[in-house]
């Protein structure tokens, strides 16, 4: 069973200039899927136009459902917008928590959906959510670092924490934007391998878009990958092969992604995340030197 539908996406930002060029894409119930392709492909906008933080283009016939209930339609978000996003949980490269609050704390606030308003506004959490907080950090190994301070983490940690945030929500879709482009080789694993956990003990569909191929490939169990906006590859993980990544990344990439690089590559990429502007919608000012390519 498909649980995010996506049909006819498009997002234009000039008649020239383009980030999506008409993505038709099913991702079914269980899966853990990785976007890959190289950086303006269109990988994090996709991202955002499945949970609605980017819209398509409004002349459009598109569609985004996630979990059987409408995101957006010809570029306009649903009316149920807000009910149809508690369903689904976010991993942000820049983690997104409050750096003030004890990590307990802004584990607790991803079930704020659920709880009246009152006791959002006050910051009051039951003896309840306190466990089920408790349990998500055990899941993902920061039980002992519940009471510090977000701030005081490191940025691995910090990630692992927004996953058990997403937990805490009781999300049956994770979309994960980057979560390993800034971290180290060790904390980039133990961010991937959980997520892959929750994927298979849990059930939870997981999307994650990725600039390591190698970590796509031993993690995930399907790879899309976008080419100039468009889905250029979509099969399981295993049809990736040399001569698919040579012309998906160029002949300059023949030795970046060979097999010695899988079994010892350091999973460093720093790349260009986008920030979000204060009403929650993704800031898409970025660097237009090369042509058509505006956004990862």
């Amino acid at each position: 069973m498909s649980v995010i539908e996506i049909k006819g996406v498009k997002k234009y930002f000039t008649k020239e200039v383009y980030a999506l060029k008409h993505i038709d894409l099913l991702i079914n119930e269980g899966e853990m899927v990785s976007l890959i392709g190289p950086s303006g492909s269109g990988k994090s906008t996709l991202m955002r136009h499945i949970s609605g933080l980017l819209l398509a283009d409004k002349n459009s016939q598109s569609s985004i459902r996630v979990l059987g209930k409408t995101i957006q339609s010809k570029g306009k978000l649903d009316k149920d917008i807000r009910t149809s996003r508690a369903q689904i949980g976010h991993v942000f490269q820049q983690f997104n928590l409050v750096n003030r609050l004890s990590v307990l704390t802004n584990v607790m606030v991803g079930g704020l959906s659920r709880i009246p308003s009152y006791r959002s506004l006050l910051g009051w959490f039951t003896a309840e959510e306190k466990r089920l907080a408790l349990q998500a950090l055990d899941r993902v190994g920061l039980k002992n670092v519940a009471l510090k301070r977000a701030c005081d983490l490191s940025g691995g940690q910090q990630q692992r924490v927004a996953i058990a945030r997403a937990l805490m929500q009781k999300a049956n879709v994770i979309l994960a934007d980057e979560p390993i482009a800034s971290l180290d080789p060790e904390s980039s694993r133990l961010v991937m391998q959980t997520l892959k956990d929750i994927n298979e003990k849990d059930g939870i569909t997981v999307v994650v878009t990725l600039h390591q191929v190698d970590y796509a490939q031993k993690y995930c169990q399907r790879a899309v990958a976008l080419q100039d906006g468009a889905v250029f590859f979509d099969e399981q993980i295993n049809q990736l092969n040399q001569h698919k990544l040579n012309q998906l990344y160029g002949t300059q990439a023949v030795h970046s992604f060979s097999e010695d690089t899988v079994s010892s590559s350091n999973g460093m990429n720093m790349s260009n995340g986008m920030p979000y502007s204060q009403d929650g919608t993704a800031n898409t000012e970025e660097d237009h030197s090369q042509p058509r390519s505006l956004i990862n």
